[in-house]
């Protein structure tokens, strides 16, 4: 694994909620990575490690489960997960010790700014 440092990885399959956070990050002066799928994040995470990852629970091939899974087994991780879900309840399968925290879709730009710049400090 590589040991360049990035800011935030976005995993997140709606276009629509996935530009708004990004312009969010971007015009805070955050660097984002985008990914689409559990497929592309564990890709990217194999690349680099991020400070921060921002995962959307519900994915295209799989769930969040797979991408935190995948940050567990090396062992060596740093990130800060933050889990992103358009229900209405916290996943069950959430690992509490791992994840930082839950915003609830659509995801509100100010709560956004504030958990991410608290989670880079």
């Amino acid at each position: 694994m590589a040991s360049r440092h990035r800011g935030v990885l976005v995993i997140e399959n709606d276009a629509a909620e996935r530009g708004s956070i990004v312009r969010k990050l971007v015009g805070d002066g955050i660097r984002a990575d985008i990914a689409i799928s559990a497929s592309d994040a564990i890709r990217l995470l194999d690349e680099a490690q991020y400070e921060v990852v921002l995962l959307d629970w519900q994915l295209p091939d799989g769930d969040g489960a797979q991408v935190v899974s995948h940050l567990q087994r090396t062992g060596t991780r740093q990130e800060r997960v933050m889990v992103m879900t358009g229900g209405s309840r916290v996943p069950r399968s959430i690992d509490r010790a791992f994840v930082k925290g839950v915003l609830f879709k659509p995801v509100d730009a100010i709560a956004l700014s504030a958990h991410v710049r608290a989670m880079l400090s």
